[in-house]
């Protein structure tokens, strides 16, 4: 079960620049992309059901660094939403 997150959509796109820059992007479709769905458990039905949040969903995938996860956002909307675990989100509370 994922939850999502919203990420101001101007600071995403400097994440999403980096992490181009630094080649941590993944694209649909490579093999290496599939395993790391796999391993981080990213469930694309929780995808299909965050993307219909927008008219023009697009995702785009940070495999590494500080700002690593799968991103969903909208050019139209100005919009960006971040898919995040619930087991990071108890982590999180348990900690705090």
């Amino acid at each position: 079960m994922h939850l999502t997150e919203n990420i101001d959509y101007f600071m995403a796109q400097s994440f999403f620049n980096d992490a181009e820059l630094k080649g941590y992007k993944l694209t649909p479709g490579h093999f290496n992309t599939n395993i790391w769905l796999h391993n981080e458990k990213v469930n694309l039905d929780e995808v299909i059901k965050a993307a219909k949040k927008f008219t023009d969903s697009r995702i785009f995938i940070i495999a590494e660094g500080l700002h690593k996860g799968f991103y969903i956002y909208s050019i139209l909307e100005k919009a960006c939403i971040k898919l995040i675990r619930n087991s990071e989100t108890v982590k999180a509370q348990q900690i705090a």
